[in-house]
């Protein structure tokens, strides 16, 4: 199924190449139970999951942050960015 949301980031090699890929949440579905949200990231190191919530805000949220701890893990730590904002920044809400 197609994302709803997709976020250009950078991944740098070790080369220093960088090199641009997709991370995307997928649409909400209502499962028996609970609700589920699909998350992924293309690129040097492809990963696809759902995230899992009693409504679909807490599965949304889920998919977030789940998405968030895999990019900040071995091998795409440091080395992923966002408008040069590094990884643990990609998805945070600023301060108010």
């Amino acid at each position: 199924m197609a994302n709803i949301v997709d976020r250009e980031v950078s991944f740098r090699s070790d080369s220093g190449e960088e090199v641009a890929f997709k991370i995307g949440v997928g649409p909400l579905r209502r499962e028996p139970g609970c609700w589920t949200c699909d998350y992924s990231i293309e690129g040097p190191h492809p990963f696809a999951a759902s995230a899992f919530g009693e409504d679909a805000m807490q599965a949304l949220v889920m998919a977030l942050h789940a998405l968030q701890a895999h990019l900040d893990a071995p091998p795409l730590r440091g080395r992923v960015t966002w408008l040069g904002a590094p990884a643990a920044e990609i998805l945070a809400l600023p301060a108010p």
